[in-house]
Order: structure tokens, then sequence, then C-alpha cells
């Protein structure tokens, strides 16, 4: 499995049912900045359930999430494929997005 590391960021909210992520990137000949917010509608704790999905300025309010052990699976019209998203070597995982695996954060 190949990984890039493609940029940087923070979370600009994080509590049990929302957390929202605003950063930069420079991969595939493009760079700029991004914001992805992510609203869990159910109760929390819930291991499966819809969510709203905000990426810069489209919203998908029907997107459908799973939790299994450490690992977050989201399925949303924003991205061809579902996109699984994890803690990984310090930073986070997300894979199938666009068709890639990214990596944002720093090695420990």
């Amino acid at each position: 499995m190949w990984v890039f590391k493609v940029g940087s960021g923070s979370f600009t909210s994080f509590n049990a049912t929302m957390a929202a992520f605003t950063g930069s990137y420079n991969a595939f000949g493009s760079s700029g900045t991004f914001t992805i917010a992510i609203q869990l509608v159910h109760a929390q704790n819930a291991t499966s359930g819809t969510c709203n999905v905000t990426l810069n300025n489209s919203t998908d309010a029907n997107a459908a999430y799973t939790v299994s052990g450490n690992k977050f699976s989201l399925q949303t019209n924003l991205n061809p494929t579902p996109i699984d998203i994890y803690v990984s070597q310090g930073g986070t995982q997300f894979d199938g997005v666009s068709g890639h695996n990214l990596w944002i954060g720093q090695w420990s």
C-alpha cells in the first residue's frame, strides 16, 4: 500500500458527535486548502448510522458511517468510494479518497 503525506491541518471542532478539520494539501500537481466536517445524526456511541458531511462548500445530508475498532468508515456521495479514517503513525490516515490513500500528520 502506498501512503502519501500530502499536507497539514488541525481539528477546529472535535466531540462525541461532531468533527471538523481544516487543512492544506500539496499533491498530484495541485495545492490548496480544504475543510471537512462530519456531524453524526444518531446518539453518541452508535456504531453505525447517518451523518451530515460537508466538504468545502458541498454537503451530503444522507451520508452513512460505521465504526469498527479504531476505524471510522464513511460512505458519501461526495466521494466515489467509501472512505476509511483512522489513526496511523502519529497522524490521520484516509483510505479511499478519490481512489488514493492519504496520510496527514507528523511522525512520532
